[in-house]
């Protein structure tokens, strides 16, 4: 019995060109961003990203904007969902710290709040701007509560999402091989 290895290790060593490699992932990575970016935002505007529904939207918020979509008012955040692919093995999907909505809010923010939700405490400006806009607040209220309406989290966790990924990178893999 032979313990040495057979085969056309010269063909082998042919195909694994760490260049050829690095080209076949740089793409399968960019390839991530656009499927990631693009299923993100189809999450925002079903209401339902990865399968899950986002938290209604309060009788107040509905009847000042005018709509029960959360997070969709102007489109400026679904809008700026994005990627970046800073190296190989590395896909970043979400808003970028620099976006701004037409009004100039930094959109990096306001994507913070509907991910993760937040506790506004209310300040007697913020009481008169409200009341101004037409949202009277009861005097006892000290907070504004913002449920979390999760739309990045969701979509890159779904598995239908995680398959889609491993299939690009299978793709790639094979054809870095390739003769």
């Amino acid at each position: 019995m032979s313990s040495g290895l057979e085969g056309d290790w010269d063909k082998l060593n042919g195909l694994l060109d760490p260049a050829r490699m690095k080209a076949k992932l740089d793409v399968a990575a960019k390839k991530v961003g656009v499927h990631g970016a693009s299923a993100v935002k189809r999450g925002i505007v079903s209401g339902a990203p990865g399968g899950e529904k986002f938290a209604p939207l309060s009788p107040v918020t509905i009847a000042h904007k005018g709509s029960s979509k959360p997070l969709i008012d102007k489109g400026d955040l679904v809008g700026s969902v994005t990627y970046a692919t800073p190296d190989t093995n590395t896909v970043f999907i979400g808003v970028r710290k620099s976006a701004k909505g037409k009004d100039g809010v930094g959109l990096a923010n306001v994507a913070a709040v509907h991910e993760f939700g937040c506790t506004v405490p209310v300040t007697p400006k913020m009481r008169a701007y409200l009341h101004h806009e037409g949202i009277h607040l009861k005097a006892s209220t000290q907070y504004i509560n913002i449920p979390p309406r999760p739309f990045l989290r969701p979509t890159l966790k779904d598995p239908k999402f995680r398959e889609k990924v491993a299939e690009i990178y299978k793709a790639a893999i094979k054809e870095a091989f390739a003769p």
